[in-house]
């Protein structure tokens, strides 16, 4: 079974520069087809999550979305990634200066894991395992 996730966000440049740049995820820009508005791809195994704007998402789903803003983006939900090398991701944060919620070794997954959250306030948490 595939997933995909849809996540409302402020700006696609700025989510685009965090993804691509600082966590070094393949995003890439997809236009979904003649007069839609263009929107960010990140697919890792069998995810996809798609970075739609928020206005975007409210101009199609008005009933659904109207109190978006209401609410801080990503209450309760984590995005968590695999990464072979955290330390040009932590390079990436200190040189943007950004803040860095966690970094801790986590003993009972066997891993080193960052925890931060994204322009849009999603908590990311990226793991190095350990290798055996």
């Amino acid at each position: 079974m595939n997933l995909t996730l849809t996540l409302g966000v402020v700006d696609l440049d700025q989510t685009a520069d965090f993804y691509r740049d600082i966590l070094h995820l393949p995003i890439e820009r997809f236009l979904p087809g003649a007069g839609h508005q263009p929107l960010l791809m990140l697919r890792r195994g069998d995810a996809t999550i798609l970075f739609r704007q928020l206005e975007t998402l409210e101009a199609q789903h008005p009933a659904l979305f109207q109190s978006l803003h209401r609410h801080p983006l990503g209450i309760g939900m984590t995005l968590e990634f695999i990464a072979a090398d955290l330390k040009p991701v932590l390079r990436a944060i200190d040189r943007q200066q950004l803040h860095l919620l966690y970094e801790l070794e986590d003993d009972e997954f066997d891993r080193h894991e960052i925890w931060l959250h994204d322009p849009n306030g999603y908590l990311v948490i990226l793991c190095q395992e350990r290798p055996d």
